[in-house]
Formats: C-alpha cells, sequence, structure tokens
C-alpha cells in the first residue's frame, strides 16, 4: 500500500516570497500548529503582504444550525368591554306648519341731535354799581349758511380811596356770517367798541377834577373778510387769504386807520411740503401834534418735512419797514422736533425773528391811561432762539416747557407822565436781552374736568434804562372747570404776579436835569376769582361770581389801585 494514500487529507502551505516551504507536506495538526505560528507571526509584524491556503482532499465545511425561538408578541388589550344591551326607536310622524313672515330691514338709527336756540342772554349785578349783560343771536343748523350777533355791556361807578373816579363802561357791537361753498369757505365780521375810561391815577386832596376832564373815550370801528380753501388732497394748492381793517378814534383827537392783507399758500410735493406767508400792513397814526405813516411789508417761504418721528419746518422771513426811511430785515424760521418715546418726550428746538408793530391800538389795548400823543418806533426782534420738551405724560395730563432767548431792539415800555398829573403815560423805547422760562401742565377728564397750570420768568438785560418797566419777572396762573352733569359748572382762577417797577424822579444837583431816574418797587400780589353757575334747566340758569376774594389793592399801574373784593350775579336764558 502506498503511504502517499493513507494520507486522505493534505495542506501545503505555501506563503508568498519564502522559498523552500512550497511542496512541504504536514500531517493536519501539524499544519494548524505551524498556522498558529504564522498568525503570531504576522500579528507580531503587524504587516502581511499575502497568503495562500491550498486545500487537498475532501474536505466539507459546515454550519451547525441555529436554534430558533418561537414565541411571538402578545398585546393584553385593558380595556374592558361591556356588553351593551339591544334597544329599539319606535318613530311617530309629527305633521308641523311654518308660516313664513316678512322681516323689516334694519334701519341705522343716529344720535338724536341737541336742540338749538337761536338766542342766548345774559343779564347780571354787581357791587360797585357794575350792571352787566350780553346777547348771543344765531341762525340755527345751515349747511349754506351760519350768521350771528353779539351785543354786550359792561359798565362800573368804582371810586377808590384817595382817587379821583374811576368808573368806566364797555360796550360791543359784533356781525358775523360764514358762507359755505364747495371748495371754499368765506367768512366775514364786523365789530364795533366803545370804551370810556378815566385817569383817575391823581392826588384828590391835590388836584380837584371834573369826571369830563380824566375821560378817555376810544371808538373803534373794524372789519375782517376771509377766504379759505377746503381741499380734500393735500397736493393741491391750499390757500387763506385775509383782508382786515380798523379805525381808532381817541382823546385830543387822536385816530388811527389800519389795512392789513394776509395771505397763505401751501402745496404738498412727494412727501413734502412747501407753504409762503405773505402780509402788508399799513397803518395812520394822527395826533394833534404829528402823523405818522408806516408799511410793512413781509414774506416767509418755508420747506416743512414730516415723518414718523420728525418734524421740520426750515425757511426765512424777508421784511421791510417803512416808516421814516424803509429798513430791510432777514430772519431765520427754524422748527425742528423730534419724538422720541410714543409722543411722552418730544423735544424741540428753532430759531426765529420778526417786526412787532407798536400801533396806536396796539398800545391803547395794553394801557388805557397811555397819552394821546406818542412817539412811534415798532420793536425789532433782533432773534430769538428756544428750545424744550413737550408730550402727554398719560391720556388725561400734558405738558411743556420752553427756554428761549431774545435780542430785542426798541422794546416798548410805559412810564408815567410827569410834565402834568402824572396820571397817563407815555412810551420810552429800550434796547433789551429777555430770557424767558415758561412751563405748562394741563389734565383734563372728557368734558368734565379741565386744570391747567402755567408758570413765567422773564429776565431783562436794559441796555440803557434801570429796569424793565412795568414788566414782572416772574408770574403763575392756575385755572380750573368743573362740570357736574351739565348742572353745576364752576370756574376757579388763581394768579401770581411778581413785584414790577415804576420809573420815577428824585432831585440831583449833580446831574444837568437835576434829576435823577430811580425805580419805585410796586409789590407783588396775589388773588383769586371764583365763578358758579347753576342750569336749571336747558333754557334757563343762575351764575355768580367772585374777583379778587383776598380783597388786596394792588397797582397794576403807579397811582392806579385795583377794585378789592367785588361781586356779580345774574342769570342766563336760551330763547
Amino acid at each position: 500500500m502506498n503511504r502517499e494514500n493513507n494520507n486522505s487529507s493534505k495542506h501545503i502551505f505555501s506563503p508568498s516570497g519564502v522559498g523552500g516551504f512550497a511542496g512541504l507536506a504536514l500531517p493536519f495538526r501539524g499544519w494548524g500548529l505551524l498556522f498558529l505560528f504564522f498568525i503570531n507571526t504576522s500579528f507580531a509584524q503587524k504587516t502581511l503582504d499575502s497568503m495562500l491556503i491550498i486545500n487537498i482532499g475532501e474536505y466539507k465545511p459546515t454550519i451547525m444550525g441555529a436554534a430558533k425561538i418561537n414565541e411571538n408578541p402578545v398585546i393584553i388589550d385593558s380595556t374592558k368591554k361591556l356588553q351593551v344591551s339591544p334597544y329599539s326607536i319606535k318613530s311617530n310622524k309629527v305633521t308641523t306648519s311654518f308660516g313664513v313672515e316678512p322681516i323689516k330691514p334694519a334701519q341705522m338709527v343716529g344720535e338724536p341731535l341737541t336742540k338749538l336756540y337761536n338766542s342766548f342772554v345774559k343779564l347780571g349785578m354787581g357791587t360797585y354799581s357794575t350792571p352787566y349783560g350780553e346777547l348771543w343771536v344765531n341762525n340755527l343748523r345751515s349747511k349754506d349758511v351760519a350768521v350771528g350777533a353779539r351785543l354786550k355791556h359792561l359798565s362800573s361807578a368804582f371810586t377808590s380811596k384817595n382817587y379821583g373816579y374811576a368808573g368806566y363802561s364797555d360796550n360791543e357791537i359784533s356781525l358775523y356770517g360764514k358762507k359755505f361753498l364747495k371748495d371754499h369757505i368765506l367768512l366775514a365780521n364786523f365789530d364795533y367798541v366803545r370804551n370810556v375810561v378815566h385817569a383817575y391815577g391823581y392826588d384828590i386832596q391835590k388836584y380837584a377834577l371834573r369826571r369830563d376832564t380824566t375821560e378817555q373815550l376810544y371808538n373803534l370801528f373794524s372789519g375782517n373778510a376771509q377766504f379759505k380753501s377746503q381741499y380734500t388732497s393735500p397736493k393741491r394748492i391750499h390757500h387763506d387769504v385775509n383782508l382786515s381793517y380798523y379805525n381808532l378814534s381817541g382823546p385830543f383827537k387822536s385816530s388811527e386807520n389800519n389795512i392789513k392783507a394776509t395771505g397763505i399758500v401751501q402745496t404738498t410735493v412727494g412727501k413734502e411740503q412747501i407753504k409762503v406767508n405773505a402780509l402788508v400792513d399799513f397803518y395812520n397814526y394822527n395826533n394833534a401834534k404829528d402823523t405818522v405813516n408806516n408799511t410793512i411789508v413781509s414774506l416767509t417761504p418755508q420747506f416743512v418735512s414730516k415723518g414718523d418721528k420728525y418734524s421740520a419746518n426750515l425757511g426765512f422771513t424777508a421784511t421791510m419797514d417803512a416808516q421814516v426811511k424803509s429798513k430791510f430785515y432777514f430772519y431765520p424760521s427754524v422748527d425742528v422736533s423730534y419724538n422720541v418715546f410714543e409722543n411722552i418726550i418730544i423735544p424741540y428746538a428753532g430759531a426765529t425773528g420778526s417786526i412787532q408793530k407798536n400801533s396806536y391800538k396796539a398800545l391803547k389795548d395794553a394801557n388805557p391811561f397811555v397819552r394821546s400823543e406818542l412817539t412811534m418806533k415798532n420793536s425789532n426782534k433782533i432773534y430769538e432762539v428756544y428750545g424744550g420738551i413737550k408730550g402727554t405724560i398719560s391720556s388725561t395730563t400734558s405738558y411743556s416747557t420752553r427756554v428761549s432767548y431774545n435780542s430785542i431792539e426798541n422794546m416798548a415800555m410805559f412810564v408815567n407822565d410827569t410834565t402834568e398829573l402824572q396820571n397817563k403815560f407815555i412810551v420810552i423805547y429800550d434796547n433789551s436781552q429777555v430770557l424767558k422760562v415758561n412751563g405748562e401742565v394741563g389734565y383734563q377728564v372728557r368734558e368734565k374736568l379741565r386744570i391747567n397750570l402755567r408758570g413765567d420768568y422773564f429776565g431783562y438785560k436794559m441796555k440803557t434804562e434801570l429796569k424793565a418797566w412795568y414788566k414782572p419777572q416772574v408770574q403763575f396762573t392756575l385755572s380750573g372747570n368743573y362740570n357736574l352733569r351739565e348742572k353745576i359748572v364752576v370756574k376757579v382762577d388763581l394768579f401770581y404776579i411778581d413785584s414790577q417797577y415804576s420809573k420815577s424822579f428824585t432831585t440831583d444837583a449833580k446831574s444837568p436835569s437835576g434829576k435823577k431816574a430811580i425805580a419805585t418797587e410796586l409789590k407783588g400780589v396775589f388773588d383769586a376769582n371764583l365763578g358758579a353757575e347753576y342750569r336749571y334747566n336747558k333754557n334757563f340758569g343762575f351764575f355768580i361770581t367772585f374777583n379778587n376774594i383776598a380783597n388786596y389793592r394792588y397797582y397794576r399801574w403807579s397811582n392806579y389801585p385795583s377794585q378789592k373784593f367785588s361781586l356779580m350775579g345774574g342769570l342766563s336764558y336760551s330763547f
């Protein structure tokens, strides 16, 4: 028997690149040891390029069968099923009938209009023999026209201790009308005012004067016409033209005529607005000694830009002041503001300037005891720079603060006339630098309650004069209005005026004129006024007012004491 045939299985292992091992035959167990040796050697060398295994014989590799798990997942339902008993429904037909009724269409019902009355009258009587009467007459609601008239009378026979007769009388007649056109409104009015005052600021122990010698009578006739556009589109050329005239006659044949025309033209280009203001103001003043003519022409183009947070108004004013000779002035016209936070904080700033007309009417309205022979000059506000903060604290409360600095040429002031009884005033002029600081707080709850507090401070730096005569440095006002269910209305006014100074003279041997100007202080005053009205019904009511509740006699002008406590009561009626 051949020995080689007894070896039914032989393996030949030949690693590549190793000579001398090819054809080497070993028993199966030997090959296993050799195989383990090469495995160890390969791992030891970490790198094995190639390996060739040759199997010779009938070796059949097999894989053992896997043991399977024959269990299947089972879902256990924890919900208990209840058996439902069988039931049945027995239906019976019910015969019904339906009748359709028509529904009336809904209609918008507006609130009933408040009933209006053609006329309203107030009549009263007060201390110091003070009768009062006022009448308003108007047409009712109309889409085309509104016309009306007003008449007023108020007089007093007041006489102050140690001073002359201080009675006065005010009478007014006003006629007004408004015409509504398609895109315009036409307005017109005519007024007549008659004022009588007595220059009572003299010592009756020294002078015995008749009433007619101290009387100053003023008659004013005035008229005004205005034509104003009401276009809905901002891109159209909006316009507002106003023409006015007045004639004022005073004591000692003094008089003044004034014609004034103003116009505003504006339109919108894109998101910006272009605006132009124009003014022509002419007045003629006559007295027993002189005649003065003055014409002021002014033109102010402006560029207005507004955004979500900001507002800017940029422009300038060109003015001609023609009196004795013509003068030309240019002023800035700038105003900017920025809404920092939801209308609560809105800082603003600006610069401006203007000519202020000191007409006979303007001076008489400020001081009715002024002389009829006056030196006329217009005040030139060379510049005014200002800044402040305004806004609303809540839906009921608003506030505003402002600081400004002015340079004024020929600021008008009143001083006592020393040539006669010193019971009349003349006007002098001086250059001044003025610092103004004011603040205001307002509180309003619908139409039921309104309260307003305002304070003002003025700092004057005069060029020639010692003081800014009759101009207080501090003023405070507090006003309130309370409406209780349209039945009771209460009004309160509190005010404080700081000390003022009047110009007087004392003997001075060193002065060329023999006199020296001194400042005489007029003490400050705190006063309060109270008024109440009871409306019995929509037609009939009663009112009462208390003036100068502090019962303090103060001096607004030197030698002119005011009335003390006064009372007036009366009634009102609509018909």
